[in-house]
Formats: C-alpha cells, sequence, structure tokens
C-alpha cells in the first residue's frame, strides 16, 4: 500500500476580460494531452534552467502552534510540530510564502520548484503543506475537516503570523504568496483575511491552477476512478497488477533508463502511448490516496466514528491494516457528503446548496475582480475543470490571467515558460 502511493506519487511529479496572450505566443510546452502532461509533468529538455535543489540552502523546521489540540497516541510521529521549510538569502530580500496543493507536503517537488526559482531570483522563500495534509491537520487546523476554504485559509494565515515570528533573523522587504491547485484556492482567501486584518501585506499573490469550484473539481477526480477502472475501486488490484505488467516488461526492453527517473515515464509514455482512460484512472487513484488519508485523520481525530468505531483508542502498536483497506474504497464525494457538509452544516446552519457556494471562488468574486494584486495561471485544458469554467475563471481576473492553451493539471509548472511568467509577475516584469 505504502510503495504504491509512493510510486503514484512520482507518476504525478513525472504530477473587460483581457488575457495576457503575449505569454502564449509559440507556446512549446510539448506534451498537448492533458492527462499525459498532469501525470508526467514537464520532459527534462523542456524544464526552466534552475539550480539542483541540494545546491539551494534549505533548513526544515517544526512550529508548535500556541492552540495546538491534544494529540491522539496513534499520530505519535507528528507531535515535533507543523513541518515547513525556509530557503533563505543572506541578505535581505523579498519573501514568498507557498502553498502546496490536494495531500502535498511543505518539500513535495512542486513546492520544491519554487523553492528553487525564486532563491535564484533573489527571494526568500517558506513553503508550506496543505490544510489537507495530516501533518497540518494534526498541528494547525482548528478542526481537522478541511474543505472550507475561508476556515483553511484562517489557519493557514495564523501559521504564516507565527512563521514570521518565528524567523527575526529574516530581513524582508515585502510578502507575496503563491499556491497551486487547492493551495491556490486557499492562497486567495489568504490575501483576502490579510487585507481585512492587516498583519502581514501582501504585495502580490499568483494562483496557479486553481479550481473554480471545490466540489466540482473533487466530483470529476472521482469520476476519474470509478468510471475508468472497469468495476471501480472494487478492481483496482487487478487494474494495477496489469499496470505494474507493463512497466517491468517496459523496463526490460530498457534497461539503460532509470526506472525511477523523469525519462522512464516519458519514455513508456512516447512507447506506449496509453489511453486517456488509463491515465485518468492513474490520475483518479493518486487523488484516491490523497482523499483516504484525510478520511482517516479527519475521524480518529474529531471521533467522528465513521471509519474507526468511536472512542477506539489507537495507539502507535495498533494495527491499522483494516482501516488503510477500508479508506482507499472512500473518495472525496464520500468526505465531503458523509463528514464535510453535515458538520458545516451542524456548525453554520447553511443548507448544502450554500456551502457548495461557498467553495467556489466565486463567493469572493468581487474581491477576485477588484484586488489588481492577485494574478492567475493557468491552462485551458485543465482535466479538473468543468465544460465553461475556464471562462468564468478568466473574468475573475480582468488583465491579471496567463492561459496557456495546454499543459494539464500543473503538468507544465517546471516548463521555461510558466518559470519565467511567475517570475516575472512578482519581480514587476511581464513577458
Amino acid at each position: 500500500m505504502y510503495n504504491f502511493l509512493k510510486f503514484t506519487f512520482i507518476l504525478l511529479i513525472l504530477s473587460s476580460n483581457t488575457v495576457l496572450a503575449a505569454a502564449t505566443e509559440n507556446y512549446g510546452y510539448p506534451l498537448k494531452n492533458p492527462y499525459a502532461a498532469t501525470i508526467l509533468g514537464t520532459p527534462k529538455d523542456y524544464k526552466a534552467d534552475l539550480p539542483r535543489y541540494n545546491r539551494v540552502p534549505h533548513e526544515q523546521f517544526a512550529l508548535k502552534m500556541p492552540d495546538r489540540r491534544p494529540i491522539p497516541d496513534v499520530f505519535w510521529y507528528q507531535r515535533r510540530g507543523l513541518n515547513y521549510a525556509v530557503t533563505a538569502q543572506k541578505e535581505k530580500a523579498p519573501l514568498l510564502f507557498a502553498i502546496a496543493g490536494t495531500g502535498a507536503s511543505h518539500k513535495s517537488m512542486k513546492m520544491q520548484l519554487f523553492q528553487r526559482a525564486f532563491y535564484q531570483a533573489g527571494y526568500h522563500v517558506i513553503t508550506i503543506s496543505s490544510p489537507t495534509f495530516s501533518n497540518f491537520m494534526v498541528n494547525a487546523s482548528k478542526t481537522a475537516i478541511p474543505g472550507n476554504l475561508q476556515q483553511d485559509a484562517e489557519d493557514l494565515y495564523r501559521v504564516m503570523q507565527q512563521i514570521i515570528n518565528e524567523h527575526p533573523e529574516l530581513k524582508v522587504t515585502d510578502y507575496n504568496l503563491i499556491g497551486y491547485s487547492l493551495g491556490a484556492s486557499q492562497a486567495a482567501f489568504v490575501a483576502r483575511i490579510d487585507e481585512q486584518q492587516k498583519a502581514i501585506g501582501f504585495k502580490k499573490v499568483l494562483m496557479i491552477n486553481p479550481p473554480l469550484n471545490l466540489f466540482h473539481s473533487v466530483k470529476l477526480l472521482d469520476q476519474m476512478l470509478t468510471a475508468h477502472i472497469p468495476g471501480g475501486v472494487d478492481n483496482f488490484n487487478a487494474f494495477f497488477k496489469n499496470f505494474m505488467k507493463n512497466v517491468t516488461q517496459f523496463h526490460q526492453d530498457n534497461k539503460k533508463l532509470n526506472l525511477t527517473g523523469e525519462e522512464f515515464f516519458y519514455e513508456a509514455y512516447r512507447n506506449k502511448k496509453p489511453s486517456d482512460s488509463f491515465m485518468q484512472a492513474l490520475i483518479g487513484v493518486a487523488f484516491r490516496m490523497s482523499s483516504s488519508d484525510m478520511v482517516f485523520v479527519t475521524d480518529v481525530f474529531n471521533n467522528l466514528g465513521y471509519l474507526v468505531p468511536k472512542n477506539t483508542v489507537l495507539t502507535k502498536t495498533t494495527s491499522l491494516t483494516r482501516y488503510s483497506k477500508a479508506s482507499r474504497r472512500l473518495g472525496f464525494n464520500d468526505y465531503i457528503n458523509e463528514i464535510y457538509l453535515p458538520y458545516y452544516a451542524k456548525k453554520t446552519g447553511l443548507s448544502r446548496d450554500k456551502l457548495i457556494a461557498q467553495s467556489s471562488l466565486l463567493s469572493i468574486k468581487e474581491y477576485l475582480q477588484k484586488s489588481d494584486k492577485i494574478g492567475l495561471m493557468h491552462n485551458e485544458d485543465d482535466p479538473i475543470l468543468m465544460a465553461g469554467e475556464i471562462d468564468t475563471l478568466k473574468s475573475l481576473f480582468p488583465g491579471r490571467s496567463v492561459i496557456y492553451p495546454y499543459g494539464g493539471h500543473c503538468g507544465n509548472m517546471e516548463y521555461k515558460d510558466n518559470v519565467a511568467y511567475m517570475i516575472n509577475f512578482f519581480s514587476g516584469g511581464k513577458k
């Protein structure tokens, strides 16, 4: 189970309404299939020229929030605190906070991209895990029931203020914010809170591939699994066994390629030409791993009795195998319908429709349309958007969006044009 999770993460790594058209003219990103782009990312020869990760200074820290809730014994390994990383310049410099996407940690490959790119550009960089990541849920979430963009943003904003207090040695000229996928949506809400509370004062905010409506996107992700593995989750083992058979055979035929390297998966894609259906299933499986872990943490931390019977005491020696197997059958829709909506309906008194509407960027439409400091970078073919949603997103950022013709969901983030645009956005230049 855990070996597969690691393997899937490798796959994801390889994971007026004016639009800034100049940045997309003669766009050379090579993968025009949105599912292939989402899985494979950017091939080596097309990546931005950046320093290697091990050549960029980065120090890991653990933050203990003053109001942290008691942590159940089963999460003993999380008690050190909220993990985050600081990449610091030697001199005074602007600082960039980066928020990870769904289920991702502060040191995921995309967060390392921000560290490498913005350190080279002269920024301090602080990377923070997604509020849907277990370490954040246990150490920094007020509810440990992520998905409410306002609540998640409040948690993130408290964390950012605390981190600033922890690092007086950083000499900062101004503060900036970036996020990808769900982290991009949360960044918008964090920026809005900041304008109300004025505790940090973000100069610029860039959102990369956010969903328009979180519930719409998770529905699409669940469908990628259930609709494209024959028999759905019940037939997962056979699906994965066949996948590994094909990987093994290709490796035997191409022994010079590193099995865990990017080139291996890119060449496998070019040679095997997997179907769209197969690639959608892989994407769905990867996100299923995130949702199942989230459900387990939420259930145990709040003693909900959904997956684990109420008042069951789980210790660090308790076998979690049966809970792990059961959780793999649960998708984001299960989480939303069985945990999230009942909790927030009781807490707020709002209807299902109103709660779903709150998960959309349209709920802060007026703020986004008027805030000149917030920009959008997205792709026309992003598979986590429903039909027409990319046009709605464009309307929220008049004159402040760049929409690439292809790149899937965050697949082109390492492409040289995209990295150049990110840097130019914050530095004040335009490409």
